[in-house]
């Protein structure tokens, strides 16, 4: 049990620790994260994704289908729930409520999943796992974050698309079509070279690691205020939405490997997505950073918990 727990969380404390140390340094500054950032959204984590489905046997894929139903809808579920519980029972603006809901909804599964999961479900799981948190957060959950702040956003933000045309610009991006792309060539039995794969990965595997060496750069580089907003929305995303959905997935029946999949990329901390539309938006900037700092250093207990309670 405690190998199992090392395995999963000192790759994350290490990197993270290794960009904290960067930007304490001013090795990197904000530009260059950004530029980090934008290499593996593009090239070197769709490649990660589309290898890792790609070599996923179609019946163990189908096995799968169940977890990923479970991640995709608990995620924009919560997310929906969190939204209006801020803006009509805690009574917060529109664009605070939005924030709020996004960071207790889209947990960071793309990047922190990728580096934790593998050891505990294995990796045909995390990949799936993964991807529909990919799907939730790319498909649903950023088109209707955008939408909503820009409509509250100040004076000089232009007006956003439509649902429509935002959906099918997400489509466009390859971190969503590279993953629908490798699930269709499972689906119909077609194999790729195990050399093409071989390199294709070679990319791809840096992914995981340059995203949370850019989240520790980014870490040291906002100031952080713990409020009263900021530690509620930790423990929802740390705690509640992953004790819930265990609670959920029980009593429908689930399956103990679906169960324990789920609440463990549940159970990840805020993404830096909530981060990156505060700062595009100009709402709640430190309060989202410092949202992103708390959740991720609790993270380190938190996690530990729930994994020890569902392996």
């Amino acid at each position: 049990m405690l190998s199992n727990i090392l395995a999963a969380m000192l790759p994350l404390v290490v990197v993270f620790s290794l960009g904290y140390r960067a930007g304490w340094h001013k090795d990197f500054d904000g530009e260059q994260v950004s530029t980090l950032n934008r290499m593996v959204m593009l090239y070197a984590f769709p490649l990660n994704l589309f290898v890792g489905i790609t070599r996923t046997p179609r019946a163990i894929l189908a096995q799968q289908v169940p977890l990923a139903a479970c991640v995709f809808v608990l995620m924009c579920g919560s997310f929906i729930v969190a939204y209006f519980m801020s803006r009509h029972v805690f009574r917060r603006d529109a664009s605070s409520a939005t924030l709020q809901g996004l960071a207790i909804g889209a947990p960071s599964v793309p990047f922190i999943g990728s580096a934790m999961l593998p050891p505990l479900i294995g990796h045909s799981s995390a990949t799936v796992a993964i991807s529909a948190a990919v799907f939730a957060m790319v498909l649903v959950q950023t088109p209707l974050c955008f939408m909503l702040l820009a409509k509250n956003a100040s004076a000089g933000i232009a007006a956003p698309p439509g649902i429509r045309r935002q959906i099918i610009s997400s489509l466009e991006e390859p971190i969503v079509w590279a993953p629908i792309l490798a699930t269709v060539l499972v689906v119909m039995d077609l194999h790729l070279p195990e050399t093409l794969l071989d390199s294709l990965g070679l990319f791809g595997n840096a992914a995981t690691g340059v995203a949370l060496f850019a989240s520790g750069i980014v870490l040291f580089a906002q100031r952080v205020s713990i409020t009263l907003p900021v530690l509620m929305t930790v423990a929802a995303r740390n705690i509640v939405v992953p004790a819930v959905s265990w609670g959920l997935l029980t009593l429908l029946g689930m399956s103990h490997d679906t169960i324990s999949a789920a609440v463990l990329a549940l159970s990840i901390p805020v993404g830096t997505v909530m981060v990156i539309l505060a700062v595009r938006f100009r709402v709640d900037e430190r309060e989202a950073a410092s949202t992103l700092f708390l959740s991720a250093v609790l993270s380190v207990l938190t996690m530990t918990f729930f994994i020890a309670c569902t392996q």
